[in-house]
């Protein structure tokens, strides 16, 4: 028996127990009553028994959980099937039921939300709830999703949107190795979302500075130039540039003010960054940056011209001379 039709079976299982359930205290009310019994009609089995009274929202949960087949619970949560048949290859057992309607519930929680800071303090509340679905995703490492990609990439893309990078950084390389896709209404790829998001966030938090720069995850930077690198992900110029001018404010935000060293090399490292990023594109706007750092790093190059005269000076003649 396939997993769609042993969870069918179940589905059927319980409504079934919970029609006799219902029917058992119908009939001991009515017993109970003073007056004449009427004959009672029995309802067809493939017609649910109308609540007594408005169910609550838990009740609904249930009862659209139980009454649903799995490819209508994946439709109501906007999970496009390519067709009937794909239904067998989703394991939508309880806790991923749960996963996707919470999902769909949650979405329709930010529709109502206007302001974007808002949208991502609540999208901050909800992640929790999804943490054990998307490890045990990401510990299946291969394991194929199938429709469910919309809901890992949602996830994904809700994880990037609140700052939290590192644990989004995960996800992302999944998207790129099981060539997953963003859902509708995006119009990027998972990996050029990612660091187009991520190296916006971080050119903003260090132009700011203070606080801002000091909360970010800068580490996120270089592991994302390595996931490019070790997939050898083609991006658009503009994306790949930005993320150049993200690392070069990085490398200059940690400097050691004090130590000339330091502030030296971190300053040669930046220039390389930015150097990259005006020759990717040009639009990218760093070229009074570049200027200024390549002023700087002239006032305090090393100066060489003693050690050249001594050079000079102790050097034999030649022999004819």
């Amino acid at each position: 028996m396939s997993i769609a039709a042993q969870a069918r079976a179940r589905a059927e299982a319980e409504a079934a127990a919970r029609a006799d359930a219902e029917a058992a205290a119908q009939a001991a009310a009515v017993k109970a009553r003073p007056r004449p019994l009427k004959p009672a009609l029995t309802p067809a089995p493939s017609v649910p028994a109308m609540a007594p009274r408005p169910a609550s929202p838990a009740a609904r949960q249930r009862a659209f959980l139980i009454a649903s087949s799995r490819g209508s619970i994946l439709a109501a949560a906007g999970v496009a099937l390519q067709e009937a048949g794909a239904n067998d290859d989703i394991d939508l057992s309880s806790d991923v039921a749960k996963v996707v309607m919470q999902l769909e519930a949650d979405k329709r929680r930010l529709k109502e939300i206007k302001a974007t800071e808002r949208k991502v303090d609540a999208k901050r509340l909800m992640l929790p709830f999804y943490s054990g679905w998307r490890d045990g995703v990401l510990a299946a490492a291969a394991a194929d999703l199938g429709a469910l990609a919309s809901v890992f990439t949602t996830l994904m893309a809700w994880t990037i949107d609140v700052g939290d990078y590192l644990a989004a950084l995960p996800m992302v390389e999944y998207a790129v190795i099981n060539r997953l896709e963003m859902p509708a209404g995006f119009n990027r790829d998972p990996i050029t979302f990612a660091i187009d998001q991520i190296a916006e966030a971080a050119i903003h938090a260090f132009d700011l500075g203070g606080d801002a720069a000091a909360g970010f995850e800068a580490a996120a930077l270089p592991m994302l130039q390595d996931l490019v690198e070790d997939h050898d992900i083609d991006l658009h110029d503009e994306v790949e540039a930005k993320l150049q001018k993200a690392i070069g404010h990085a490398i200059l935000a940690g400097a050691n003010a004090d130590d000339a060293a330091d502030l030296r090399q971190r300053q040669e490292q930046a220039l390389k960054a930015y150097q990259r990023a005006f020759e990717i594109d040009g639009r990218i706007g760093l070229k009074k940056a570049i200027e200024r750092l390549q002023r700087d790093l002239k006032k305090t190059e090393p100066d060489t011209s003693d050690a050249s005269a001594t050079t000079s000076t102790d050097t034999p003649p030649s022999a004819g001379g």
